[in-house]
């Protein structure tokens, strides 16, 4: 391992915190651990996802825009900065962390930020931003996004700098996001621009990061601890998958724009299930066996950006011609 001592200053304060709750986590039942990990499952950028579709499809669509324009920017700079800094996790800065064995199967890669952190405080906190005028939404989605940054210290899979950043990227995502929607509401051709902008830079983004950006390979007893190589896939395949659901969203939008008010509440109660159970089912076996399996990747690109199309522009398309839907 890595000694701490090696370290930068600013890092032992952090790795004393985690050490605080480490010791207060092993006196506890494992309860608790499964408690926070259930609560880190709304960090996962499926259930966001579900959550941004839900919203798209069936509430409000330029509400839905929105979210989805969060949830994407937010993988493209939470992956670009985690392999842009190449931070190793908590127990690998550190050999006196022990993390719940419960998390590390589901905490691989770079540590800073913390994905979690800053997926729940973009897409949580861009729904707490839309309902802030309900008076208790808006504050139970601040303290979940404050609970879910708070389980990745006490599961020991990240530091406080990577949640705190990880926190504060996905809070100014909230309020930079919304006035580049509004921007381009007043003209469908601003949308167009403003696409071709965000390709180009997620483009450069991914040239840097999977050709020009170097990365540390080191080993214990013999094993590899991050893979550079699984992880520029992993980051490709993700960025696809992003870019799929902003071309979608954007295209729709200019194209083939939809009203979910004008359509009937069973409607879209029904719409919900049958596109909410597709999604699933995409993302399961895209990230169980496409990912999983590294299998080229201009296939598995071309996966998640058709996952993510499919979401944002097939199905918005399927349940305007289908009166069912």
């Amino acid at each position: 391992m890595i000694d701490c001592l090696s370290n930068p200053d600013w890092l032992a304060p952090q790795i004393d915190c985690l050490l605080f709750l480490q010791n207060i986590r092993i006196e506890q039942p494992l309860i608790f651990d499964k408690f926070f990990l259930s609560i880190t499952i709304f960090g996962e950028f499926w259930l966001p996802t579900l959550v941004c579709a839900i919203v798209y499809w069936c509430i409000d669509f330029r509400a839905g825009i929105y979210l989805f324009s969060l949830e994407s920017f937010n993988i493209f700079l939470a992956h670009f900065f985690k392999m842009l800094a190449c931070v190793y996790r908590p127990w690998v800065l550190d050999s006196r962390i022990h993390p719940s064995e419960l998390a590390v199967p589901f905490a691989k890669g770079y540590s800073f930020p913390s994905g979690h952190s800053a997926m729940s405080s973009s897409t949580l906190g861009g729904v707490a931003f839309l309902t802030r005028r309900n008076k208790i939404l808006p504050i139970f989605l601040v303290c979940l996004i404050l609970l879910i940054g708070f389980s990745r210290l006490w599961l020991g899979v990240h530091t406080p700098q990577d949640v705190v950043c990880g926190l504060t990227m996905g809070l100014i995502l909230v309020f930079a996001v919304n006035p580049i929607i509004n921007w381009a509401e007043k003209d469908d051709k601003r949308y167009m621009y403003m696409l071709g902008i965000i390709n180009i830079l997620v483009i450069l983004a991914l040239v840097c990061v999977y050709f020009f950006n170097t990365y540390r390979v080191d080993y214990v007893a013999g094993e590899i601890l991050v893979d550079p190589q699984k992880l520029k896939y992993v980051t490709v395949v993700v960025y696809g998958f992003s870019l799929g659901l902003i071309n979608g969203c954007y295209l729709c939008r200019r194209y083939c724009p939809f009203d979910p008010k004008t359509v009937s509440v069973k409607n879209r109660i029904f719409r919900g299930i049958v596109g909410g159970i597709s999604l699933i089912l995409l993302l399961k076996f895209i990230l169980g066996y496409i990912v999983f399996n590294m299998v080229p990747l201009k296939f598995g690109v071309a996966a998640m950006f058709m996952c993510g199309i499919f979401v944002t522009l097939i199905y918005p398309l399927m349940f305007s011609k289908i009166k069912s839907l």
